[in-house]
């Protein structure tokens, strides 16, 4: 179910690309947005591995909504343990179950198929506790990534 327009979501997103792109450009990650699409794909190295990895964002109906947030295939959509990374010890956004589990990932909410029923729905993600990771913007939300990213020790196998 798509909760705007296309045309606002691609607005949306394409205001928040500009800074998305400066940090990408600063922090060593390649962004390639499908407007027809409404998809973001992210790539980066993870360099515990020397692997390129991909997280893919759906953004239909971004801001009502977050961002499906998954990791893939570089340059494909299939989705699998073995594309996803590893949480560290002391943890992590990247959880056992191949999910990025945060309030800005879509599929963190049970309504969406994710383990959380208790962030009052993916409709109130601006508003989860700041206990939780927070990020409100697209760029935000790739800097987690990233940050979790370098602190993972490997890939799910």
């Amino acid at each position: 179910m798509t909760l705007l327009p296309a045309t606002t979501v691609r607005a949306t997103v394409e205001a928040e690309l500009v800074g998305a792109r400066a940090w990408a450009a600063r922090h060593n990650w390649s962004l390639h947005w499908l407007a027809e699409d409404l998809v973001l794909r992210a790539a980066t190295y993870h360099t515990a591995v020397h692997q390129l990895v991909e997280a893919v964002a759906e953004c239909d109906s971004y801001r009502a909504l977050p961002p499906a947030w998954r990791f893939v295939d570089p340059g494909t959509d299939q989705s699998e343990p073995k594309w996803f990374p590893s949480a560290h010890p002391a943890g992590s956004i990247f959880h056992g179950n191949g999910l990025i589990c945060a309030p800005w990932n879509r599929l963190a909410y049970s309504e969406h198929g994710g383990p959380h029923n208790d962030w009052n729905g993916a409709a109130s993600w601006l508003q989860v506790p700041a206990v939780n990771t927070v990020a409100h913007t697209i760029a935000d939300m790739l800097s987690t990534i990233d940050s979790h990213l370098r602190k993972s020790p490997g890939m799910m196998r």
